[in-house]
């Protein structure tokens, strides 16, 4: 009798339980909550609906996939026709630089800005020339002047490497190859690629006016600028014999450039352009970025803290890597001394040379300023000397390509092997190229072989890695 005496006092117990809630009012209950409760207990009950209420309206939930799921794009927008590009430092001098050109040129020229049809872009090495990443302070402050202007390129590449002659930061060039693997994504569709000195002033509007002809009247790859003369010694990462043409810069390569530790092994003469402007077309940049010779150059060269070094001659290594691409009749074109060049007022008597010109009505790029003041007079000298018709007058090419090169001296094509290619029943020059151009480094392709061992490593190591060459490319269509 026991169990059942035990289960009709816990049922008792749990219904006077359920009573005493029903009942009372619990103590803690606060007189704002009893009033509340009161009232809903005077209301009159209503039956229960025998339909739902209608729901709020709400927005139905697209289904997975569905185009309507795709987030809100930005409109589309057009390619730029130009990007120039300004290789620029991290200190405080490089920074007032960006802000002056930000301030003066900018609004200058209604074609140009960060949405402009010509765009600029200041190119950064998102790592030291010690191959460091930035401080946090240097991080923190580019990070919020790309948020504020949007006009910085970071590109994985080392800040410029330091000539020991000249002491600051010189070498851009592996910044410039970072850039272009970039531009070539970010900006495909764009006709021209500028490189530009930081000390430099380019008139946009007569730019874009000029290339656009330019584009008129020529087809394939293009390479423009003031053209210079050297050879260069790719083991030791640096030109040597130059001229200011391709028959000087032949006999500077017999007498100078066995002065290097490698340099009989130099490969040129060949053209290439002065750093203060130069462009090139999407070809030939697209064609640079995506060059395993150029990238085995690129990335030896960012290995080595110390001799043999790539610390000199950046604009000379990008013509080289033209006079060595896939285009038998590429040769830069030369503007001329009175169209891309220093500024006289800029310069010191003793400095003061061919290059060296007053601004003028033939003036597309001056170069070689240092302070705002000297910046402000190239504003008042170019608006004093070139209208609006001026703008659009065409700046003829001195040197207006390689035909017309190679007809100048007969003694040029002996020296300049790319004539061969516009001249018929002469043989090339040996330029040294077939002797001492190196091939691209080996990229075999590797797979594992047999019973996997609990590491990587090749047979003859005891793994099971066997790797053998690629087959060559095929041909483009």
């Amino acid at each position: 009798m026991r169990p059942l005496q035990l289960a009709v006092v816990a049922v008792t117990t749990f219904a006077l339980t359920r009573l005493i809630d029903h009942l009372v009012v619990p103590r803690e209950t606060s007189l704002s909550s009893r009033a509340a409760l009161a009232n809903v207990q005077q209301q009159p009950q209503r039956p229960c609906p025998t339909t739902p209420a209608p729901a709020a309206a709400t927005t139905p939930l697209p289904a997975v996939g569905a185009a309507s799921a795709a987030p809100s794009r930005r409109p589309r927008r057009e390619p730029r026709f130009a990007v120039i590009g300004f290789p620029v430092g991290i200190d405080q001098r490089n920074r007032d630089r960006r802000d002056l050109l930000r301030e003066l040129w900018y609004p200058e020229y209604d074609n140009l800005g960060p949405d402009g049809r010509v765009r600029c872009e200041f190119v950064i090495g998102l790592l030291t020339y010690q191959g460091d990443g930035h401080e946090e302070s240097v991080v923190t402050q580019l990070h919020e002047e790309h948020m504020t202007h949007g006009d910085l390129a970071l590109v994985n590449a080392r800040e410029a490497t330091r000539d020991p002659y000249r002491g600051d930061p010189k070498c851009t060039g592996e910044k410039i190859i970072a850039w272009f693997q970039q531009v070539v994504v970010v900006h495909r569709g764009t006709r021209f690629f500028i490189k530009a000195d930081w000390d430099s002033w380019i008139h946009t509007v007569r730019l874009e006016v000029n290339l656009q002809a330019l584009l008129s009247q020529r087809s394939g790859p293009l390479y423009f600028g003031n053209t210079l003369w050297c050879s260069y010694s790719m083991e030791d990462y640096q030109p040597c014999g130059y001229g200011f043409g391709p028959l000087q810069a032949a006999g500077a390569k017999r007498t100078e450039c066995p002065l290097l530790p490698k340099g009989r092994k130099a490969i040129g003469p060949y053209p290439y352009t002065a750093g203060l402007m130069w462009g090139m077309s999407y070809e030939l940049v697209q064609w640079i970025a995506g060059s395993r010779l150029v990238y085995d150059f690129w990335h030896n060269a960012s290995d080595r803290y110390e001799p043999p070094y790539w610390v000199k001659g950046e604009d000379s290594a990008f013509g080289f890597f033209a006079h060595i691409a896939p285009f038998p009749t590429l040769s830069p074109i030369h503007w001329g001394w009175h169209v891309v060049h220093d500024g006289y007022e800029f310069r010191s008597a003793a400095e003061r040379g061919l290059c060296t010109q007053h601004i003028s009505n033939t003036t597309l790029a001056v170069h070689s300023m240092h302070t705002r003041a000297d910046f402000e007079l190239v504003v008042q000298q170019l608006r004093e000397r070139c209208d609006e018709q001026c703008e659009q007058a065409l700046l003829p090419f001195t040197v207006d390509g390689l035909a017309d090169l190679c007809a100048r001296n007969p003694n040029i094509p002996k020296a300049y092997s790319k004539c061969a290619g516009v001249m018929r029943g002469i043989e090339a020059a040996d330029d040294g190229s077939k002797a001492n151009l190196p091939q691209p480094m080996r990229r075999p392709k590797c797979s594992s072989v047999g019973a996997n061992v609990p590491f990587i490593a090749a047979k003859s190591q005891g793994g099971t890695i066997e790797c053998s060459d690629e087959e060559p490319p095929k041909p483009k269509k």
